[in-house]
């Protein structure tokens, strides 16, 4: 059975950082327009107004944001080339910390460990809100024009689980899905879910799909919490009884 994750979520600070000094690029980039002595121009207030956009997608981890600060870092860097050659900005020293900072930001975030997130939420695992735990259950997925997928559970938590899915199964993060659960002698558990991201076939693990679920009534969030109860009880007793 697979280790609960039960540890306290929380985002890397590293990223509120980052979304911080983008912030700051904007600052020294109004300064570097005032000390040139030049007029402000309208792309000069439309990169100024997206520097907060893309501060806020940085700090929110969005894919939006990431390609929000790709296409914002390149276009400001292709923009001052242009300015460099029709003003002979060759030696301010500001416009060329300015433009070195837009480089280091580009770096950064093509790298792959900064660039995954943004991609994969199953990467950002400081949004989840529930613990999970590793069990063994069928799940049954039939969306709204009536075609099914089943698939085996490997993790399960009150929001969501994780299910294996056969090489031929395709489905997408826009599909929508009527969830059935099975675990053990209780009863199916329903409610509806969404995909929220696909992991392709790797010797990192199985391919399979992240599920969040929704809209459970009543009576099935405590069949749930039931479920969860007895999961927990069985990885308890598994974790006590493993060698140390």
């Amino acid at each position: 059975m697979a280790i609960a994750d039960t540890k306290p979520l929380r985002k890397p600070l590293t990223l509120n950082l980052v979304a911080a000094g983008y912030l700051g690029v904007m600052v020294l980039n109004i300064v570097q327009i005032y000390s040139q002595g030049r007029s402000i121009y309208p792309h000069d207030v439309l990169f100024l107004v997206l520097f907060p956009v893309a501060a806020y997608g940085i700090f929110k981890v969005r894919r939006w944001g990431w390609y929000l600060v790709i296409g914002h870092t390149l276009s400001l860097l292709i923009i001052n080339v242009v300015l460099t050659v029709k003003f002979g900005y060759f030696f301010d020293q500001l416009f060329i910390q300015f433009n070195l900072l837009l480089l280091f930001f580009l770096w950064f975030f093509l790298r792959k460990s900064v660039r995954s997130p943004f991609h994969n939420p199953a990467l950002r695992w400081w949004e989840r809100q529930h613990s999970r735990y590793g069990a063994t259950f069928r799940v049954t997925l039939r969306n709204e024009s009536g075609d099914v997928v089943t698939g085996e559970g490997v993790n399960l938590s009150m929001g969501g689980c994780f299910i294996k899915l056969a090489d031929d199964r395709n489905i997408t993060t826009k599909d929508r899905f009527e969830v059935e659960l099975r675990y053990d002698d209780f009863e199916p558990f329903h409610t509806k879910g969404r995909v929220t991201y696909i992991r392709p076939g790797s010797e990192l693990g199985p391919k399979g799909a992240g599920i969040v679920f929704s809209r459970a009534d009543r009576a099935n969030r405590l069949l749930l919490k039931a479920i969860l109860k007895m999961v927990e009880s069985r990885w308890i007793k598994s974790a006590e009884s493993a060698p140390v």
